[in-house]
């Protein structure tokens, strides 16, 4: 197919997702506590999946409303704190300036894309404990892996809120979050970003979006206005060190929000987040291959930055801006072919608006990632090399939701353009388009 043609396909695309979306009337959270409660999904979120306060309060509470009926045994006999979440969809994606045997091509192509599923289970054990786990896959490849798994401890001195314990594999506490964000084709360019050599690989595999095994501490004034987390964990996909924690690893967040009872603003929030990730680059081998859990000389990727939230007009439904920005750096000794550390600066703005009628049902929604290097790992590549520009819109449409289920049209269009990473130095950029049918009981 040629460029015009493709881009002929991508338009038609975005113009039925348009029309999709301006004649037909999206789905959230785990309807196993909307179902022990008889709360509406919309009780906790603004917009799923993303919180409100009641909603984030919830769930730094560990799950618990605190009025008497959170324990297990005052639950109905028939409740099972279980729900499966999953969106069929259209998927069309174009990558641009590929190598092929017949010269550098664009080469794009759709369908009906295989769905995994998420399988929630999550609940209070009993009155102060609760707990997640989240089988997810089951596609067409058969795999199957445990995205999050913990328990939580509450309340842990004197009925405080200032420190609960979460033990297990878990999301640290993101400014926003990387496994329940509201677009489903890319994810947040800062979180998993790693400078890079021309033709190199990076011994750091540190995203922030992933799950990590360890221990947070999280502690919260009553109503979750002021809150901070430290997570304390053996940084993912490392072959392992030498130590009691094989990669150790820590990640901290601090939050403060301020309500407004009169102006344009309702609410706004501010926070500072920062993690350091380490991971071995020596090892003992057998055969010439590195031997797990024998690593040593650790060297560190460590990301540091601000946020910022706004809230305009009612809490209720309200326009939502959320300002992330973020500094990161990886050690030479983690770059292959490096001769100094690589840093950089990234940062999204994410945009969701719900409008105030047709209770709740819409949610619309933007979002614009960079990433601009500073110091290039490789003293001689471009200034330029590996930047990125992303930008995503979508608009899903709540069917119908109750106090057991919820289903919804969701629809999305996204484009990332990268620096540099092509045959002969060309720019590549991957375009998605996306209709599907989001759901949970």
């Amino acid at each position: 197919m040629t460029r015009n043609g493709s881009l002929r396909v991508v338009l038609q695309l975005a113009v039925f997702a348009i029309v999709m979306f301006v004649f037909i009337s999206p789905a959230s959270a785990i309807p196993a506590f909307a179902r022990k409660y008889s709360l509406r999904c919309t009780a906790c979120h603004e917009s799923w999946p993303v919180l409100n306060d009641f909603g984030r309060n919830f769930r730094d509470n560990g799950y618990q409303l605190r009025l008497g009926r959170d324990d297990a045994v005052t639950a109905d006999p028939g409740y099972w704190p279980v729900a499966v979440h999953i969106t069929p969809r259209y998927l069309y994606t174009k990558a641009t300036n590929q190598a092929t045997d017949q010269g550098v091509k664009d080469i794009g192509s759709g369908g009906v894309a295989d769905a995994s599923i998420d399988l929630l289970m999550a609940g209070v054990l009993t009155q102060d404990i609760s707990f997640l786990v989240v089988p997810t896959g089951f596609a067409a490849d058969g795999n199957v892996h445990l995205e999050s798994y913990w328990a939580y401890f509450s309340r842990i001195f004197k009925n405080s809120d200032w420190l609960n314990i979460r033990v297990g594999q878990h999301e640290v506490d993101l400014p926003a979050s990387g496994h329940r964000g509201i677009s489903l084709t890319d994810s947040y360019l800062l979180y998993s970003y790693h400078p890079g050599v021309p033709g190199g690989n990076n011994l750091s595999a540190y995203d922030m979006g992933e799950n990590q095994q360890g221990v947070e501490f999280l502690g919260h004034d009553q109503t979750s206005l002021t809150r901070y987390s430290v997570s304390v964990f053996s940084a993912k996909d490392s072959l392992g060190s030498q130590n009691g924690l094989s990669s150790p690893s820590v990640y901290g967040h601090f939050q403060k929000y301020f309500r407004f009872k009169d102006g344009p603003v309702s609410e706004a929030e501010f926070g500072a987040w920062g993690v350091v990730a380490n991971y071995p680059t020596e090892f003992l081998t057998s055969g010439g291959a590195p031997i797990p859990g024998s690593g040593s000389k650790l060297q560190s990727s460590t990301r540091y930055g601000v946020e910022a939230n706004v809230w305009l007009g009612p809490t209720v439904a309200p326009l939502h801006l959320d300002f992330v920005y973020g500094h990161g750096s990886d050690k030479k000794e983690l770059l292959m072919g490096a001769d100094r550390a690589g840093t950089w600066n990234g940062a999204f703005v994410e945009a969701i608006w719900v409008p105030p009628t047709d209770l709740l049902h819409w949610g619309i929604f933007g979002r614009y990632d960079i990433i601009r290097n500073q110091n290039q790992s490789l003293s001689t590549a471009p200034s330029n090399y590996n930047n990125q520009d992303q930008w995503t819109l979508g608009a899903r449409y709540t069917i119908a939701y109750s106090i057991r289920d919820e289903v919804a049209f969701h629809g999305e269009i996204s484009s990332d353009k990268v620096k540099g990473i092509g045959i002969g130095g060309l720019d590549q950029r991957v375009d998605n388009i996306m209709l599907g049918v989001d759901f949970t009981y």
